[in-house]
């Protein structure tokens, strides 16, 4: 009878390994609902969009210089009220984003999450992540896909989810920061359970000497 083949499991490389880290932390983070064209994979950056009509104005109005100065003067007055405009809106856009962040304890890796939420995502259901990562406060905007949304007894939701599409840049923005912040916290421990023989003896001392 000719032997099975044996079956070997693939190797992980250490860089699939590291994707699968997890950290449980406390974070600002906001959640919400992906909008269609977000769904549809269809985001168009307006910073892109801007830089592009910022070009083709800047020829416009080169041409106009020569043709019609008056006119090119007029297109470059209107341009700079724009410009002071949009930055009002970014402005007041930047104060909402920030008052829709709260604090979650989340179990974050670098392929998704699971945390405790008010709101009810649908498993499959895509929505908008925004994690803003200490220390600078470093704003992270990642696309994620509910996974599994169990009602809580207080009436809130525990949600996992797994983020799609993520840039590999994003990506190992998220690993460098959890080995990072894993790093931190077990030397805490470390610390914590040095002092803790330390501070037991002195409470004997004190409590010998008030006898």
């Amino acid at each position: 009878m000719a032997d099975t083949p044996r079956r070997f499991a693939p190797v992980q490389s250490a860089q699939d390994r590291r994707r699968f880290f997890r950290l449980d932390d406390q974070l600002q983070m906001s959640l919400r609902r992906a909008t269609e064209d977000e769904q549809r994979g269809a985001r168009a950056r307006g910073s892109d969009v801007m830089a592009d009509v910022d070009r083709r104005l800047g020829v416009l109005i080169a041409a106009a210089r020569v043709q019609a100065p008056a006119v090119a003067e007029l297109a470059e007055l209107l341009n700079r009220k724009l410009d002071h405009v949009i930055q009002t809106l970014e402005l007041n856009e930047e104060l909402a984003q920030r008052a829709s962040f709260r604090e979650y304890a989340v179990n974050l890796s670098a392929c998704g999450m699971a945390l405790s939420c008010g709101e009810r995502f649908e498993p499959g259901e895509k929505m908008v992540v925004e994690i803003l990562l200490p220390p600078n406060a470093t704003r992270l905007v990642l696309q994620a896909r509910a996974v599994k949304v169990t009602p809580r007894p207080d009436g809130g939701y525990d949600l996992k989810a797994d983020f799609a599409g993520i840039e590999a840049e994003d990506q190992e923005f998220l690993i460098q920061y959890i080995m990072r912040r894993q790093s931190q916290l077990l030397q805490q421990m470390r610390e914590e359970r040095e002092l803790r023989p330390g501070a037991l003896a002195a409470a004997t001392r004190d409590s010998s000497g008030n006898s």
